[in-house]
């Protein structure tokens, strides 16, 4: 399986894309990153760093070297992850604007609300309360299958995202 068809597989066309492109990147300026240590990947990021200031671009980068040898550890030409256990203490910055949150009242009226479809209510009903209850966001509902509910259980299997 080629490095495009594993990162399509496994990404969203958007995700696959960044990564394609930062891999070909890493691999024009780092020839022997096929068989890199864990040691030379760490100077190399120590490299990075000195170009970058941006600690979301250093770990953005991060994760595409890190994606670069899962294909290499799942295609069997790696038995080894040498970037596995780096992790970058730059701050990631995931702050929530307060004042765009809704209150109470208004996330209340947002469930019961009729749609256009009736037929669609429940259905709608129920995104909205995984959206507002459980917090996943707009992109891990975009990727719920059906066979991640398990009605049985009463679960949803939800995929991570970055």
């Amino acid at each position: 399986m080629s490095l495009q068809t594993y990162l399509h597989e496994r990404y969203t066309p958007a995700t696959a894309a960044c990564y394609s492109r930062d891999i070909h990147a890493f691999l024009g300026s780092y020839p022997g990153a096929a068989i890199a240590t864990h040691h030379q990947l760490l100077a190399y990021m120590g490299q990075l760093r000195k170009r970058y200031s941006n600690g979301q671009t250093l770990n953005r980068l991060l994760a595409s070297i890190k994606v670069y040898y899962d294909y290499l550890c799942y295609s069997g030409e790696r038995a080894d992850h040498p970037a596995r256990s780096i992790y970058l203490r730059d701050s990631k910055t995931g702050d929530v604007q307060l004042q765009d949150l809704f209150t109470s009242q208004e996330l209340a009226r947002l469930l019961p609300g009729e749609g256009r479809y009736k037929a669609l209510n429940t259905r709608n009903q129920v995104l909205m309360g995984l959206l507002i209850h459980q917090g996943l966001k707009a992109q891990e509902l975009a990727l719920l299958a059906v066979t991640a509910i398990h009605l049985d259980k009463g679960q949803v299997a939800v995929r991570g995202t970055a």
